[in-house]
C-alpha cells in the first residue's frame, strides 16, 4: 500500500481502519455481526498509546462529508444516496441536486444548534483535521478522512479503500 497516514487490518467479521494522523482506531463491524470485544479487536491490531478507538457498523447508512475532498470517492463507489449532507461547496451534478434538497452541511460557525443536530443525525462524519485533531476526536461519530495530507495525487488515490472499508 502506498498511502502512508492508514492501514487496513482485516479479521473474519470486522476489519480494522488506523488512521496515524488523526490517533484513531476504526472497528469496522459487518451488518449482522456483534460489535468485536476489546481483546478481539486488540488481537488483530492493537490500540497504539494515545489512540482513540470508534466502533461503526459497515455498510454505513447515512453520513456527513464535511468536505468536497472525498466526494470523488463516493461517487465512484456509488454510494451518495448514503450521503445525508454535504459541503456546500460541491460541484458535481448530484451533489448540486442534493443541495437544493436541503442536504447541506450547515457550517460550525453557523447556526450551531443545527450544525450539532446534522452530526448528531448521522452514523458517519466524514471530516478532516490537520495538526491538531481535536475536532475529529471529540465527534463521536467523526471519522478523519485525511486525502490531502498524503504526499502525492498516488498515495491519495488510495482513499478510495478508506471510503470502501
Amino acid at each position: 500500500m502506498l498511502a502512508k497516514l492508514f492501514t487496513v487490518t482485516y479479521a473474519p467479521t470486522f476489519k480494522v481502519l488506523t488512521d496515524s494522523l488523526s490517533k484513531e482506531q476504526y472497528v469496522l463491524t459487518q451488518c449482522g455481526q456483534v460489535q468485536p470485544s476489546a481483546a478481539a479487536v486488540n488481537a488483530v491490531e492493537v490500540l497504539k498509546t494515545g489512540y482513540i478507538r470508534k466502533h461503526f457498523g459497515v455498510p454505513v447508512q447515512s453520513s456527513a462529508a464535511m468536505s468536497t475532498v472525498l466526494l470523488a470517492f463516493i461517487d465512484s463507489l456509488g454510494v451518495q444516496d448514503r450521503v445525508k449532507f454535504v459541503d456546500s461547496y460541491a460541484t458535481a451534478p448530484c451533489w448540486q441536486k442534493a443541495l437544493a434538497c436541503d442536504a447541506e452541511m450547515e457550517p460550525s460557525y453557523g447556526n450551531v444548534t443545527l450544525h450539532a443536530e446534522q452530526l448528531a443525525g448521522v452514523d458517519v462524519v466524514f471530516m478532516s483535521c490537520g495538526s491538531d485533531c481535536t475536532n475529529v476526536n471529540t465527534q463521536k461519530n467523526g471519522v478523519n478522512v485525511p486525502v490531502t495530507q498524503e504526499a502525492g495525487p498516488v498515495e491519495s488515490a488510495e482513499y478510495i479503500k478508506y471510503i470502501a472499508a
